[in-house]
């Protein structure tokens, strides 16, 4: 062990004596009356020794240590204890005595199908247990893992404010149980689904207030912290999220939490990749990738290389993207992480095809659509029917592209995922735009906006009236074109999302060359092209200076177009993006020759 590793456990071990001290006279002042304790620890074997050296010291102290264990098909803490109090005379005869609740944490991830989850029954009934248990005169210490002592506040609100004292206990980096950390990976390259959608910002800051007014240092207030800010991620304020998670961040350092760490490094790169910008998120991945190495995570290590490679991915460094995401993939087969493979092929296939490569993506994207069968992912395999719609839809295979997205469209309406249905509903609009059916593009896109309006996706509203305003320039309605697009923008500078911006730029650009204004139209790309620059968006660089160059050429400006067609090429060239690289030799070719 290095002296630093020995430091960080000296100090662990420091916390869960103080701990460990406040919580036995906590105990020894309420034997004999009633005072219920929730103690915090997300490792088995601390648990067991912190509650080992508790016991002991209490019966030197004349206080009977009791033990009960939750039955998890039954999981009601009141119905545990006035089982375990009639079996024990002791218990109500008025001698000291402390009661021990256990094996909470066998309720995570544990459902009984059609009915209430075992964890949610036990939260509803944590909600009576207070007055059914007024009756017993002893304490009661309640173990519980992080992720529940959380879920405590928010859903058994009065049990939680009748709590005398939180006690939290930490494990050293590495030896917690599965559910200590959460996976930061990307199920796609837009962005992963929000993990806390159906928990309020208020609610959470309800909780975040409550608990730094009573212990502003508590280990909580990291999950809490996190939590708030994956809220304000998935409603699109990159703004909050990076707030919060940036000060799970600094309380995790702090505390010396690499769990915390890695956890709130991964959300602020998320958010700001996200928000369209990348190239800041690669040094918070980069730092999170190092500390869950150092814990030996590795479904966390695989995690983190996939957001690598989303991040070099959005960057236009699509090489660097693949080497991270084959990493990845490698990883999570070497774990079994069967879904996780998954996400990876389909993150691969995503890379490739905008490297051009279509068959290969398509490749990668059959290979994610067994994989989701096999294991009854429904949300994958309409994932992977909806990329294998776009890539032959890439390729010209209009007809093959429609049925894919066709039946990835009804399944998504089947498993109720609203969003996707929307995302579908566009990628049918794209795929008819593309066939040069654009009054048909038209319905599909306003069908996808509405519904995107309905479930307050901002991001997926932008990006339909982006796809609106594309279908009315092919159909030479370009004022309708523009104001599709300017209220697109305006939503992407709302929610913060700068690549977004960019693109908007652009396409106002590409509406007012149409309508033959060459000058505005250089304007608007040259403010995307600044953009692209600022986060380093290689792809959007070169798309600018493309488009400059064809206004150029308007405007007989040879020697400038020259430039920017030589600019763009180097570009492209630089990506491996072979058919851009000849569309610019075409042009700088034809301007060699008008010479």
């Amino acid at each position: 062990m290095t002296e630093a590793s020995e430091q960080i456990s000296r100090n662990w071990d420091a916390q869960n004596e103080e701990a460990l001290r406040k919580l036995i006279l906590t105990v020894e002042a309420n034997s004999q009356s009633l005072e219920l304790l929730i103690a915090v620890c997300d490792d088995r074997n601390l648990q067991a020794r912190m509650i080992e050296q508790y016991e002991a010291a209490l019966r030197e102290e004349g206080i009977a240590p009791f033990r009960v264990r939750l039955n998890p098909k039954e999981p009601s803490m009141r119905r545990s204890v006035a089982a375990l109090v009639a079996a024990e005379p002791r218990l109500h005869s008025g001698e000291p005595a402390v009661v021990t609740v256990l094996n909470v944490e066998a309720l995570l991830g544990v459902t009984l199908g059609e009915e209430k989850s075992e964890a949610e029954r036990f939260f509803f009934s944590l909600q009576w247990t207070r007055e059914a248990l007024l009756r017993f005169e002893f304490a009661v210490v309640l173990w519980v893992p992080d992720r529940i002592a959380t879920e405590i506040g928010r859903r058994a609100p009065d049990f939680w404010s009748w709590r005398g004292g939180v006690f939290e206990f930490v494990a050293e980096a590495g030896t917690g149980n599965e559910n200590a950390a959460q996976s930061v990976d990307s199920v796609s390259l837009d962005r992963r689904e929000n993990q806390q959608s159906e928990r309020s910002a208020e609610e959470l800051l309800g909780q975040v207030k409550a608990l730094e007014e009573t212990a502003p240092e508590s280990a909580l207030l990291i999950t809490l912290y996190n939590d708030l800010g994956e809220v304000y991620e998935g409603r699109y304020e990159y703004g909050e999220a990076l707030v919060w998670c940036e000060k799970a961040l600094a309380l995790s350092e702090r505390k010396e939490n690499l769990q915390g760490q890695a956890r709130s490094l991964g959300n602020i790169g998320d958010s700001l990749r996200f928000s369209g910008r990348p190239a800041d998120s690669i040094r918070y991945y980069q730092q999170q990738l190092e500390i869950v190495r150092k814990t030996g995570d590795r479904r966390d290590e695989a995690a983190s290389l996939g957001n690598l490679g989303n991040a070099y991915h959005s960057l236009g460094q699509y090489q660097r993207a693949i080497d991270f995401q084959q990493q990845s993939l490698e990883m999570k087969r070497e774990i079994g992480d069967r879904s996780g493979e998954a996400a990876s092929l389909g993150n691969l296939g995503i890379t490739n095809r905008n490297l051009g490569q279509y068959q290969r993506a398509i490749d990668f994207y059959q290979q994610q659509l067994e994989i989701a069968q096999e294991i009854g992912d429904r949300s994958g395999e309409a994932a992977s029917l909806g990329n294998l719609g776009i890539a032959y839809r890439t390729l010209g295979q209009y007809q093959r592209a429609i049925d894919f997205q066709q039946r990835s469209l009804e399944m998504k309406r089947e498993i109720g995922d609203r969003r996707g249905e929307a995302n579908s509903l566009g990628n049918l609009g794209n795929t008819y735009n593309s066939l040069g059916q654009y009054r048909r593009a038209i319905d599909f896109h306003q069908q996808s906006l509405e519904m995107k309006r309905e479930i307050g996706d901002r991001r997926g509203e932008a990006n339909s009236l982006g796809g609106l305003g594309i279908a009315y320039r092919n159909l030479g309605q370009y004022q309708h074109a523009i104001d599709c697009h300017q209220q697109s923008l305006e939503i992407k500078r709302e929610i913060g999302d700068r690549r977004g911006e960019a693109n908007s730029l652009g396409n106002l650009g590409i509406a007012y060359m149409n309508l033959g204004q060459y000058q505005h139209a250089i304007d608007f790309y040259q403010q995307s092209l600044e953009i692209a620059h600022e986060i380093g968006d290689r792809r959007g660089k070169a798309n600018s200076q493309f488009n400059t160059g064809l206004s150029l050429v308007k405007l007989n400006q040879e020697e400038a177009a020259h430039a920017a067609f030589k600019e763009a090429r180097q570009l492209y060239a630089s990506m491996d993006l072979s058919a851009m690289v000849e569309r610019c030799d075409t042009k700088l070719n034809s301007l060699a020759e008008s010479a």
